[in-house]
């Protein structure tokens, strides 16, 4: 039976009843409801996709890793060109004359490669890494936590293991 938003309103209010057609559903749900414990236990946890992710994530945290040790390399050599720059200019360009076009290319690479590689793209990568390498690790934990043996009867799984 389905019922009119003014019918629902007026049953809110206490204005009328709820017919029986539609009170029947409700008072089966009720007694459901009831009927179920107030805590129902836990699911267990999908250890295959668990081991799955954590070693997603330490993979990537290594291949973070690694492209932040090339990183400094990289910036370097961008500082380096910016730094020859003027020197370039004043020599290829002298007074007002005009610089060579690929002046202006090799200055915008070394831009480029230093918002790709610079300080900021060094800290932003590390906090990535980092925040891969703590969710490997809280994987691990876990895993070792749930093959260990089940939490205590009566506690969520999560509860129990973020308290160890």
């Amino acid at each position: 039976m389905e019922l009119s938003k003014a019918m629902v309103s007026q049953v809110e209010r206490g204005v009328r009843k709820l017919p029986m057609a539609a009170s029947l559903p409700q008072a089966a749900l009720t007694l459901a409801q009831q009927a179920t414990t107030a805590e129902p236990t836990s699911e267990a946890p999908d250890i295959a996709a668990l081991r799955e992710h954590q070693r997603a994530c330490q993979h990537r945290a290594e291949q973070m890793a690694l492209e932040l040790s090339r990183m400094p390399e990289r910036a370097t050599w961008a500082r380096r060109r910016l730094a020859a720059l003027p020197t370039l200019t004043a020599v290829l360009a002298p007074g007002k004359a005009t610089p060579p076009s690929w002046l202006n290319e090799f200055a915008e690479e070394a831009r480029t490669e230093l918002v790709r590689s610079g300080s900021t793209a060094q800290a932003l990568l590390q906090a990535r890494q980092a925040a891969f390498a703590a969710e490997a690790a809280e994987l691990v934990r876990l895993l070792a936590a749930y093959e260990a043996g089940p939490p205590a009867k009566g506690t969520a799984g999560k509860a129990t293991l973020s308290a160890s």
